[in-house]
């Protein structure tokens, strides 16, 4: 099959290179095996951020039931507690749109845009189980370092997409850093200038 050039370089384009991280601050194993996930508040310093909750939720919801690893998902808090029920809580404490000019001209996490936030996993009588901070990080998509291919309420969606993926990897047993420290997945874009000025790029391959 042939794929046309500009379908391909808009896809290169769009994708850009991002990466995510994830900081432990408490963490007890599961109780069992949750059956059931429910996706609760998520607030944030900023009053100016309001959308974040509602972007950051809906990634997290798409990516939970596109991967199911539990019976259900619920996007409310039920009246009664299930027993093997965990809640994800928690709240964007940080939105940094970087800088374009230096992601464009410098590249290599300078001026990068940041998503970051402090979450909690919490058992079915509210008990704290698990606390982490988690980022996820834009380094551009063209030229050195590359431009600004993505939007910060794309990136604050990666970011809900990472957090739901680290809630999974510790459901079944593994390490929160078995997920979310890994790139997009897609290509970097290619630098400018000669093979002396080319550096390694971060979170993207």
């Amino acid at each position: 099959m042939v794929v046309a050039l500009p379908a391909l370089l808009a896809l290169f384009l769009a994708a850009g290179c991002t990466f995510g991280g994830v900081t432990p601050i408490s963490v007890a194993p599961p109780p069992g095996r949750p059956t059931v996930l429910v996706l609760g508040e998520i607030e944030v310093s900023n009053p100016v951020w309001a959308s974040a909750p509602l972007q950051f939720r809906s990634r997290a919801y798409d990516w939970l039931t596109k991967n199911p690893s539990f019976d259900k998902v619920l996007t409310e808090t039920p009246a009664e507690s299930i027993a093997e029920s965990i809640t994800l809580t928690g709240a964007i404490t940080e939105l940094d749109e970087g800088s374009a000019a230096l992601r464009f001209f410098v590249g290599m996490g300078a001026g990068q845009a940041q998503a970051k936030g402090e979450f909690r996993i919490l058992g079915p009588d509210g008990t704290e189980l698990v606390r982490f901070q988690a980022r996820r990080s834009y380094l551009g998509g063209a030229g050195i370092g590359g431009g600004g291919l993505l939007d910060m309420d794309e990136l604050i969606r990666r970011l809900g997409e990472s957090v739901a993926e680290m809630t999974v990897h510790w459901s079944r047993g593994e390490p929160l850093d078995a997920a979310g420290t890994t790139p997009n997945g897609a290509p970097c874009a290619p630098q400018r200038g000669g093979p002396e000025s080319r550096q390694p790029q971060s979170g993207c391959r």
